[in-house]
């Protein structure tokens, strides 16, 4: 049944026929492709060591019955919006990945508030991870993001959202007032902190490109976004060392 609806959360009770929750939950968290769905155990069993089991086997939550609706229903949304999120993670910086950048995107045009959005690359990474591996290449990346979200939190004081596109590409949202300094802040550790990766490193470069947000709607405004960084991204790139490019209209 799991594998033909590939569900978002299980709810499991303790006694079942055939095969009881706990084992149900035991398999599952053991099988890769199931392994991240969360467990919603529900049993009359409500003692400590019951809870324990019920957790050690699997569960991701436990309730004991009689239960509140209201509960269960705030605790299924909880555990679907964790798992969720977990699964967009990117696995090599832990940095949120694809759709929760598109999410925050989503969320500052339809605020309507004046936001930039940054997006920052490093220049010739692709032959330099060739030359080096994907494991320790991986290893730079992991550390660029680190220095981007430290940067995000220094200027901004925790109000920065900082997303792992894929590869050597890395989004940021903030407010105008914080971009440049966090950008000018990444691009100082950038280059300060060059010579401790691994390889050859004096052809690498971080380039930013930097948009503001107002004027863009919700209808169109991500593609208009898109285009406007693409071409910001391009006048840094083409500049061939460590710099930043703020777009602005022609």
């Amino acid at each position: 049944m799991v594998k033909a609806h590939d569900p978002d959360l299980l709810v499991l009770d303790v006694m079942m026929p055939r095969v009881d929750g706990h084992e149900v939950a035991k398999r599952l968290k053991a099988d890769v492709m199931w392994s991240r769905t969360p467990i919603l155990m529900l049993t009359a069993l409500a003692g400590i060591d019951d809870q324990v089991h019920g957790l050690e086997a699997g569960a991701d939550s436990y309730m004991a019955k009689p239960f509140d609706l209201r509960e269960m229903g705030a605790r299924v949304k909880a555990l679907i919006r964790s798992a969720r999120r977990e699964r967009d993670r990117n696995p090599t910086t832990n940095l949120p990945g694809s759709r929760a950048i598109d999410e925050e995107i989503e969320g500052a045009l339809k605020s309507g508030k004046p936001t930039m959005v940054v997006h920052v690359d490093i220049v010739n990474f692709d032959s330099y991870a060739d030359t080096i591996g994907i494991a320790r290449s991986e290893d730079t990346v992991r550390s660029v993001g680190q220095w981007l979200l430290e940067s995000a939190r220094a200027v901004s004081g925790g109000g920065a959202f900082v997303g792992h596109v894929g590869g050597s590409d890395f989004l940021a949202v903030l407010s105008p007032e914080h971009a440049e300094g966090f950008v000018q802040s990444a691009e100082n550790a950038f280059d300060a902190k060059r010579s401790t990766f691994p390889g050859e490193t004096s052809a690498l470069a971080l380039v930013a490109a930097i948009v503001n947000t107002e004027g863009l709607t919700l209808k169109d405004g991500a593609d208009e976004l898109g285009r406007r960084l693409g071409k910001a991204m391009k006048l840094a790139k083409a500049v061939g060392k460590t710099n930043h490019v703020v777009w602005k209209p022609s």
